[in-house]
C-alpha cells in the first residue's frame, strides 16, 4: 500500500475498475435537452427499483436534473465512444447531430442499446460530487444490440464471451448469445475521458 496518495494516483488506480457507460439525460428549464456522460451508474434495489448515479458538485447537468426531477438513462454500445466523449466535454451543443427522442423522463438516443426512465429519489452529499438515487418508472432495452461500452484504464472497450462463463449466483438466466461471463477487450484508448 502507498500512503499517502495524490488525487492523481486515485484516479488511476480506480482506472482498473471497468464500468459501464451511459449518458444521463433531462429537459433543461427552457425545454432544451440536457445530458451528461457518466460511468458512477450502478443499480441500489430490486424492490423498488433504485438505480444510482455520481455528479459534481459544479455540474451544470445537476442543476437541471434537481428541476425537473426526472431523467432518462442511455446505455451506450460498444460503438459509441465518440458519442460519450461529445457528453463529457463543457460549453459544447452536446446534442448537435445526435439522433433522440422525446420523453416524459428526458432525451432517449436512438442508439443506445437500453434506456430508463427515472424519478429522483434523495440525494447525499459525498466529498466533491453529489449522489443521486432514482426509481426505475419505465424502460426498455434492444435485444438485438451490439455489446456495451466499457471504460476501463483511461480508454473505452467492451466485451467477448469467456471461453469458459461462469454463471453469475442468483441471477435469472439471460437470453441470447451475450449469455454468461465475459472478458473486456479493449477497443481504443484516449488518455483523458472524464465522466
Amino acid at each position: 500500500m502507498v500512503a499517502p496518495f495524490d488525487a492523481t494516483e486515485f484516479r488511476r488506480a480506480l482506472g482498473y475498475l471497468p464500468t459501464g457507460v451511459t449518458v444521463i439525460t433531462t429537459t433543461g428549464r427552457f425545454g432544451q435537452p440536457v445530458g451528461m456522460a457518466c460511468n458512477s451508474f450502478v443499480s441500489v434495489s430490486l424492490q423498488p427499483p433504485l438505480v444510482m448515479f455520481c455528479a459534481g458538485n459544479g455540474s451544470a447537468t445537476l442543476i437541471d436534473l434537481r428541476e425537473s426531477g426526472r431523467f432518462c438513462v442511455n446505455i451506450l454500445g460498444a460503438d459509441q465512444g465518440q458519442l460519450c466523449r461529445r457528453f463529457s466535454v463543457k460549453d459544447v451543443d452536446r446534442f448537435a447531430g445526435v439522433p433522440w427522442t422525446g420523453s416524459a423522463a428526458g432525451p432517449q438516443l436512438c442508439d443506445a442499446i437500453a434506456w430508463m426512465s427515472c424519478a429522483i429519489e434523495a440525494e447525499h452529499v459525498a466529498g466533491d460530487h453529489v449522489i443521486v438515487i432514482a426509481q426505475v418508472n419505465g424502460l426498455r432495452v434492444n435485444e438485438d444490440a451490439a455489446a456495451p461500452l466499457v471504460f476501463h484504464r483511461g480508454g473505452f472497450g467492451s466485451f467477448s464471451a469467456a471461453a469458459d462463463p461462469v454463471a453469475a449466483t442468483a441471477a435469472p438466466p439471460r437470453r441470447g448469445a451475450g449469455a454468461g461471463a465475459s472478458v473486456l477487450s479493449t477497443a481504443t484508448r484516449t488518455a483523458s475521458w472524464r465522466p
